[in-house]
């Protein structure tokens, strides 16, 4: 069976997550001096069923990435990608482009710009603050 399938990934308990995006928020403010980093991304069921809805998808894949809007801030960013049953990335095939498509056109193969916590975060839970 292919790793790439509708059910990879495990659910995990709440102490493992907070540990593991605890662990995540003292690298970023010990080990590289940033503050106010971006920890989240929201992104609506409606986005997501975009990707998900389309016949050879099976799951998702998240990329990570650094914010290049300008404005001197290296915010991580996630790019999410439906994936199909081989581990391929589902996006705009190069035809499209040939056939006129604008290489600047939004696709809806491929999302970003969730809303972003720490500006816009869940209430304080273990997952987001070190305080319970």
């Amino acid at each position: 069976m292919s790793k790439f399938h509708k059910d990879a990934g495990k659910f995990i308990t709440l102490v493992n997550g907070a540990q593991i995006t605890q662990t995540f928020r003292v690298d970023q403010f010990e080990r590289k001096k940033h503050k106010d980093f971006l920890i989240s991304q929201f992104f609506g069921i409606n986005k997501l069923n975009t990707l998900l809805q389309k016949p050879e998808v099976v799951g998702l894949r998240i990329y990570y990435g650094l914010d290049i809007n300008g404005d001197g801030k290296r915010d991580k960013k996630f790019v999410l990608v439906g994936v199909d049953k081989d581990g391929n990335d589902i996006i705009p095939e190069a035809l499209k482009l040939a056939a006129g498509m604008n290489k600047d056109t939004p696709s809806t193969e491929i999302l970003d710009d969730g809303v972003g916590c720490p500006y816009d975060c869940a209430s304080p839970n273990p997952l987001n603050t070190d305080k319970v």
